[in-house]
């Protein structure tokens, strides 16, 4: 397991991230761009595991690959010349709750 960082470091460095990895989040607080998140490569889980042990210890669930995640980024860069990171928080936000692109026009 990697450390917990904020999901804010993910939005604002997505592209340095492994796109083969998961996105998790606490199951149990509201996100925001300074909660804790982890990634995780669901290849690496045994056989007999759905999810990573740490995810079930700390009751965080699997929200996106890492992929979809910079998707999201590049999506709102291409449309913002500056993206800030409310921005960026705003287009994951509205893909999570709609499955579809955020258009900032």
């Amino acid at each position: 397991m990697g450390k917990l960082i904020e999901l804010r470091e993910v939005l604002l460095n997505a592209t340095d991230f492994n796109w083969e990895d998961s996105l998790f989040l606490s199951s149990s607080e509201k996100w925001s761009l300074s909660s804790q998140c982890f990634l995780f490569n669901l290849d690496d889980l045994e056989d007999d595991e759905d999810l990573p042990k740490f995810a079930i210890d700390s009751d965080f669930i699997y929200v996106l690959s890492m992929a979809d995640v910079q998707d999201i980024v590049d999506n709102a860069q291409q449309q913002l010349l500056k993206c800030s990171e409310l921005e960026l928080f705003q287009a994951f936000h509205y893909y999570i709750k709609n499955d579809a692109f955020i258009s900032f026009t």
